[in-house]
Parts: C-alpha cells; structure tokens; sequence
C-alpha cells in the first residue's frame, strides 16, 4: 500500500506556489527554459515579442552566468527553470568556483507551478512497425550503450523467460578445481578449490549455446567458436546468493557438462565463504536473449551491426512515435565537488546511464550515483525528484583518498557536512536511491566523514529495481547525522542501513551518534532477499571488539517485511524489522513499532561487544513476528565461547503474538541459541526487566516452553540444538533472575489484527512501565507541501490521512518476480 506521498508531476509546483516571479530587494533572478535561447539576457520568464530577448536556453549557460555574476551586495541569486525537459548534451559539473557564500545564497529552482525535468537521456524516434506490435528504430551513430529504457515514464525491461518480469531457476550448485586460481580461490576441503565464475545449471533449465546474441571470446572453456566481439556479455545473469545478488555477463555455454561460464566473478566474503558463490538451490534468472523477445513492453538492443537497431513489441494501443520513448545516455546527471552554500529546489533528475562493468556487478561494491555531490557544504536538496535511474539516485559522499573512480578528485582535508536532503522523492531507482558517505577506510577521521546531514520529510519508492540488494537509504561511515520523518516502501533490501562496514581498519573512526527516528518504512525484501533488517546499523569491527556510540534508533515504525522463506527458499532468514549487527553496541531503541515481519522483530547479530558496550532496547512494541520477539544470532559461532560483558538489556517493552514453539516455523520470544555457558548466569549475557508479554490465545503465562537457555554445546558448538535447552515457564524464567518485574498481560490495543493494524492503547499504559507514544508519528511530517496527516488516532487512520491522491508518486511495476506471505494468516 502506498501511503501519503506526492507526484512527482505537481511536488516542484507545490514547493515554490508562493514564490514570487519579482525578485525581492538584494536578489537577482534569471531564467532558463526549453524555447529560450542562451545569447538572451536571461531576465525575462518568456521570450518578448519581437523574439529578440528572454531566458536562457540551457542549464550549463545559466551556471556559467551565475559563476560570472557580480555578486557583491546579493543576498540570493535565483535560477528559475520553466517546464520542460531538458536532454543535457554532458553531465551538469558544479566545481567550487560554483558556491555561494553564508551571505549569498545560489537556489536553481522550478518556475512557480511548473516542473522541470534534467534529463541525462535522449528521446528515440522514428519509429518503424515492422508487423504487428513490432516496432523498430536504426539508432544514430552517436548514441551510447545502454542497458534500461522508459517508455511514457515507465521502466521496460529487456527479454526473460517464460513472464515478463521472468521465472527463476535454480542452479545445481559450484564447480571446484583442483587447482587455485584467481577465480577459483577458495579451499573447500573434500571437493577443490571453489569457482565463483561458473555454475553447474540444471539440465532441464532452458540454457542453450545457440542463443543469437551469445558471444563466446576465443579459446573459452566451452570449446565454443568465437563469437561477435561486440555482443561479449550481452546477455546477463541475476545471481541470488544468501544475503547478496550479483549481476554477471554469461561468456560462454557448455550444454554437455551444464556449465554457464561468466566474464567475472561474483562477491565472495572471507568471514562468511558459505553465503556467497553460487549456493545449491538458490535463484537465478536469464536476462536479454534475444530468442526471448516475445511479450509485449519488451525491448532489445541489436549491437550485432553498425548502425545499431532497437526494437520494441508494444502494448495495445502504444504507439512509440506518438509516446515518449526515452534511452539514457549520461554516465550521470549532476555532479557537484567542492562546491558550498546552494540550493536545488523543486527540480527533477532523471536517466543517468550507468551500465555493468564488462565482467558484471559482484553484489558487493558501490554504483555511481546520477546525482553526486562531493566534499560538498551547506547543499540543500529541497522539494526535488530523483527517478528512472540506471545507477544509485543521489548521494552525499566524501572524496578522500583513491576513494571511488567517479570522484572528480580526493583530498585527505575532505568536508562533507551541514548538507540537507529534504521534502524529495526518489521513486523506480536503480540501485540505492540515497547515499550519505562511504563504507570505513583507514584514511576515514572523524573531520573528513559525512557529518551533520539531515535528511526528513522524503519518500523513498521502489528501489533496488536492477540490482535488488541496494537499500533505500544507505549511510556508511559518518557522525551526528539525522535520518527522520522519511517513508521508505517497495523495496527489495532494507529500508535504512547505517553501516561502518570495514572489517580491516585497526583504529576507525566508526559511525557515532546518528539519529534514526520517525521513519516508515513498510513491504520490503518481497521474497527476494535475506538479511540486513529493515533499519540496520552495523557500527562495531574485530579488531578489537568495539563499537561506535551514541547511535539511536527511536519512533520508527516497521512493517510487512518477507523475506525468500516467502518465495520457498528452504534457507531464507532474515526478514527482521530493526537489526544491531556484530560487534555494535551502544544502540539505544526506543519507541518503535514492529510487525508483521517474517524474521525477528528486533535482532542482534552476532554477538560481541566490549565492556559497557550494551545496546537498550525500550518502550518498543514488537508484534506478530514468525521467528522471534528479540533476537541473539549464535554468540559463539566466532570464538567458540559466549560473550562476557553483558549485550543488551530488555526494558518495559511489549511483546504481542500469537505463535509458538510448535508452529510449523517456530517461534520463540526470545529467538537465538541464547548461550549463557555452564557457569555464565543468563543474566550477564542479556537482560530482561519489566516487559510485558501477551500471545493472543491467553495462554503465554502457563506455557512451559515459554523461554529456554541453551547451558551446554554439543561436540559441533551447534547453537540452537532444542535438545540441549533448558525451559522455563514465565514464573521460572523470573526465578533466573530475568524480567523481575515483567508481566502477562493483554496491553489493550485498539485493533492490532490485519487489515486495521492499530495499535494505539485508548486505556493508557497497560503497565511494566510501558509509556504510551504516538504510533502515527512516524513517516513524511509536515513540510510546505503536506499537510499533517497524522491527527487520528490508530494506523488504520493514519493510513486513511495520508492516501489524499494529491501526493502519491506514481506506482512502480515490479522487475523480478515477488512473493509475500498472507498478512491475515502467516504471521
């Protein structure tokens, strides 16, 4: 369900309706639109009469007058855009000749009610209908290569298998040589040296060596004739690992031993080899066969002769040379570096052109972004859309040291900081649709990390759309940043990652003190995807055991989270509302609401921290998870032996649910191997204390199977091995010394069941120290734009607030086939 957003056809009109075409006193404003002309002044809205005189034509000549301009007395320089697209001939570079100053400030920003639209691609025309719904164009010699297209502002997808969207297979498992080599590089005593170049596939899958546009190099391994050089890896692979997906190029075929062969390799982790590779049983799927192109709103690129030709198969009643077909051709749209002291407002970017490296996407690194600002200050991206991108949407990042190969440079006295992200819309992108700084490096201090960014009051729509194990917002290593009021929905990963995510670094910076609050984020992971959780922060490394502080996860609401267990993965997990992973400590989570998730409401990874590291976990409401309230993943997994400082403590939270330890998925309240070692009192591992509990049949209090410890190991130190657990009733898991003053009790909530979802407490407190919050607080607030929709009471009602039909962004059709639970019965 999509809640109170807005589209992104009216959001730039709405943001600036009060904005007066006169410039005020001390401000200069030009004009650029799509019938001006850049030998014009700039000074006039509209051309005059005579046509001798109005705005610019072009972004690039408004920036380069602005940088120009005398801005000696101005307090503002205003850049109106009138309605329009503009098709940008080269990316839009801001340098920091570029800034404003805290005196002067720079806004590029919409013309009252209109919307302008920054455009990295080219319209194709010229259509020809070759038969029936087939539509052909030769293309000119100047267009680059591209891998995504849109047609009426709808992404289309290029030829699957058996649907539009596609049908996975499952592959038989890895190949393993008997030698190492670069692709085949790690040991897996008993079978070789494991593969992550190669699969073996199923011999009734429909793999074939004659595909037209399969394109083997000379010499491959397939024995194979060489195929046309300029369709190598034209045809892809979407490989679905345990908590990543990679995106590789098929090189060559062999039908006789069932082998695809691929141009690189997918991701491969030293800490977890298990997850990654091509794992027996788990998903793929077949992109861009060119034998394939069947179904309507398909498309294909023939490169196989110079000119090139594009083909379409049209829907009934489209027509591409009276409907706006547009390919993307810039690597990115806007990048900014060094530049401080501006404002982007109400303006639309969209088609930037980023395509897979020739030996594919290994599911693990970063993807250029097409809007990019770098070792930027004092930027506010206000009220403006990011959609219909082929790369990650915008992003916020320092430029340090040979950091990534878009940055324009690196400098070690890098700021990033004081930058806005505000009122905006990233809806069908790509890949993360926003990136606030980088995963940890050593050359990382706490002065050249993001810092002090905001972002509130944004809808984040549709993400992970080509490469599905993005998240929404994703910050790496960065301090006192703020992540609130945004909604973040229909996406194929989590929702907001806050992730050091360097596992090498002897003395980081870490990520500390970032605020995640007021966030909504709901239907996510969709049967794709494991892992991660919906908000996630991983902020601790090993070398040695220590975490970042001051980090807060408060007022957030989760919900509809399904992981691959959803699609019939036998080895899915993961699908968690909050996550603290391994070594992170420090957290402190209060206030949210979690449920209907198909993982743990609340979980820890791991766990180890240092001494006086624990995370609090508060005031929350978790509710009809199907594994577990609170969750400890196998704390000795590592090291062989449990932690000994205390992890976290449970404090006056309320625990809803109506599973147990014998559904066919089982649930516990508190879920993990839970460990505490024979000597180790419980207690000293995790702390429970004034909870309150309630499963929906009324019979929680008298279960005795209600909780468990885990006291021994097996010979394997097996964690969660039932047969080694000890159980305990409610009354006896108080006599351990846990939850002294908890209760079972019936909180009294409004309406919590499915399709209502209301858990507002009209009695009060129910108890346990339990302090009633607003469970509509969470999500876009207040903004010149919106008005508040969170007045009624319940979720039901703050649902019915927020679908007024003025603000919603366009749905964004799914890109692989998806599955959930039954949200009335599964949960």
């Amino acid at each position: 369900m999509r809640f109170a957003v807005f589209a992104a056809a009216v959001l730039p009109a709405l943001s600036v309706i009060c904005a007066q075409e006169r410039s005020p006193a001390g401000s200069v404003t030009i004009y650029v639109s799509p019938d001006g002309n850049d030998s014009w002044s700039g000074k006039l809205p509209s051309p005059n009469a005579s046509k001798t005189d109005g705005p610019f034509a072009t972004f690039d000549h408004a920036r380069a007058y602005v940088r120009k301009l005398n801005k000696t007395g101005l307090s503002q320089i205003i850049v109106q855009f009138r309605g329009g697209t503009y098709f940008l001939p080269q990316t839009e570079n801001f340098t920091a000749a570029d800034s404003g100053t805290a005196g002067t400030e720079i806004v590029y920003q919409n013309y009252p009610r209109e919307t302008p639209v920054i455009s990295g691609g080219v319209r194709v025309q010229n259509w020809t209908n070759t038969s029936g719904n087939v539509w052909k164009t030769t293309l000119p010699a100047s267009i680059q290569y591209f891998e995504n297209l849109y047609y009426n502002g709808v992404r289309r997808l290029r030829p699957r298998f058996s649907a539009y969207v596609g049908t996975y297979f499952r592959n038989i498992g890895p190949i393993y040589s008997p030698t190492q080599t670069s692709d085949c590089s790690i040991l897996v005593q008993g079978s070789g040296w494991e593969c992550f170049d190669r699969f073996q596939y199923n011999s009734a899958d429909p793999i074939s060596d004659t595909w037209k546009n399969l394109a083997p190099p000379a010499n491959n391994p397939c024995k194979q004739p060489a195929g046309n050089p300029a369709l190598a890896g034209d045809i892809e692979l979407v490989n679905f690992e345990q908590y990543s997906v990679s995106k590789l190029r098929v090189s060559c075929v062999d039908t006789t031993n069932h082998i695809v062969y691929l141009t690189g390799d997918t991701a491969t982790e030293q800490y977890h080899p298990s997850a990654h590779g091509f794992i027996p049983n788990h998903r793929y799927l077949i992109e861009n066969v060119r034998d394939e192109l069947t179904r309507p709103g398909q498309w294909f690129l023939d490169r196989s002769t110079t000119p090139w030709t594009l083909t379409y198969l049209a829907n009934p009643g489209e027509n591409p040379n009276s409907d706006t077909v547009i390919v993307p051709q810039l690597p990115q749209v806007l990048v900014a570096y060094g530049l401080q002291y501006v404002t982007f407002r109400g303006l639309t970017f969209e088609h930037d052109n980023y395509t897979m490296p020739a030996a594919g996407y290994d599911g693990d690194s970063d993807i250029i972004a097409g809007v990019s600002f770098q070792n930027c200050q004092y930027i506010d991206f206000a009220e403006s859309t990011v959609a219909h991108t082929s790369g990650a949407g915008l992003e916020f990042i320092s430029c340090v040291q040979n950091t990534k190969p878009w940055c324009v440079n690196n400098s070690t006295s890098a700021v990033t900081a004081h930058n806005v992200i505000e009122n905006s819309a990233f809806y069908d992108v790509a890949a993360n649709a926003i990136r606030i700084g980088l995963s940890g490096s050593a050359t990382d201090t706490d002065s050249n990390v993001v810092q002090f960014t905001t972002l509130q009051n944004n809808v984040v729509e549709g993400y992970g759309r080509v490469y599905p194990g993005s998240q929404g917002i994703n910050q790496g290593e960065g301090h006192d940043n703020l992540i609130t009021h945004n909604e973040v929905y229909d996406g194929y990963k989590g929702a907001i990652h806050v992730c050091h995510c360097a596992s090498s670094d002897t003395n980081p910076p870490f990520a500390n003190d970032n605020t995640i609050s007021f966030n909504l984020a709901h239907d996510l992971f969709q049967g794709l995807m494991n892992d991660s959780g919906s908000i996630y922060v991983g902020v601790g490394n090993i070398a040695p055991p220590a975490s970042g502080s001051g980090n807060k996860m408060l007022n957030n609401v989760v919900h509809d989270v399904n992981d691959s267990t959803a699609i019939g993965d036998v080895d899915g997990y993961g699908g968690d509302g909050l996550y603290v992973d391994d070594y992170t400590g420090n957290v402190d989570i209060e206030n949210n609401l979690v449920y209907r998730v198909s993982g743990n409401a609340m979980s820890f990874s791991g766990p180890r921290v240092g001494p006086n590291q624990q995370s609090t976990v508060k005031n929350n409401i978790f509710a009809f998870a199907r594994q577990s309230m609170i969750n400890a993943y196998d704390p000795y997994v590592f090291s062989g032996v449990p932690p000994s400082p205390l992890f976290f403590v449970a404090i006056s939270n309320i625990f809803y649910f109506d599973r147990n330890g014998s559904d066919s998925t089982p649930f516990y309240v508190q879920g993990g191997c839970v460990y505490a070692g024979a000597s180790t009192p419980y207690t000293g591992f995790q702390q429970f204390d004034s909870n309150l509990y309630w499963r929906t049949d009324g019979t929680f209090a008298t279960d005795p199977d209600a909780f468990h410890v885990q006291v021994k190991t097996d010979k394997n130190d097996n964690c969660g091995a039932t047969s080694l657990w000890t159980w305990y009733t409610f009354a006896g898991w108080q006599a351990q010394g846990e939850d002294a003053g908890g209760l079972v009790k019936n909180p009294g909530f409004r309406n919590p069941a499915y399709p209502a979802d209301d858990y507002s407490l009209p009695n009060g407190s129910p108890g346990a120290g339990f302090t009633v919050f607003d469970v509509c607080a969470a999500g876009v607030g207040q903004g010149p734009w919106l008005n508040n929709p969170y007045k009624a009471e319940g979720l039901d009602q703050c649902r019915a607030g927020r679908l007024n039909g003025t603000f919603d962004p366009p749905a964004v059709p799914a890109t692989f086939p998806t599955a959930t639970f039954n949200p009335a019965t599964d949960f």
